[in-house]
């Protein structure tokens, strides 16, 4: 079963690793414009990713979502169907959704609903 801590997890990590992506290829252009003697003729691109607002739809697991997996910080799992095909066919007083925008400027804000 998905894990949604997992699921954010992997959504930030994706996120930091697509910024570190773009700072290489920045890095790497300016090293070719700089061996190339055109460095002060052109433009550097760069990629900043900003405010950036992701909407998770979730439903916690039949089994009552809690699992008997604690983790290091001593909070219990929470075992979550993601699945589309699966939230679907769910009454939607059973689905949840849960916003996450991430800002290079304010860091990370959590809003549930």
């Amino acid at each position: 079963m998905t894990k949604l801590q997992d699921v954010i997890a992997s959504v930030l990590r994706d996120v930091l690793s697509a910024q570190h992506e773009a700072n290489l290829l920045t890095e790497a252009l300016a090293e070719q414009y700089e061996g190339a003697g055109v460095i002060h003729q052109l433009n550097l691109p760069a990629v900043t990713i900003g405010d950036m607002e992701i909407t998770f739809r979730f439903a916690i697991d039949s089994d009552g979502g809690q699992t008997d997996e604690i983790s290091e910080d001593g909070i219990q799992s929470m075992d979550v169907i993601v699945d589309a095909d699966r939230l679907a066919v769910l009454p939607e007083s059973a689905v949840h959704s849960l916003s996450l925008k991430v800002s290079p400027q304010d860091s990370v804000k959590i809003t549930e609903s």
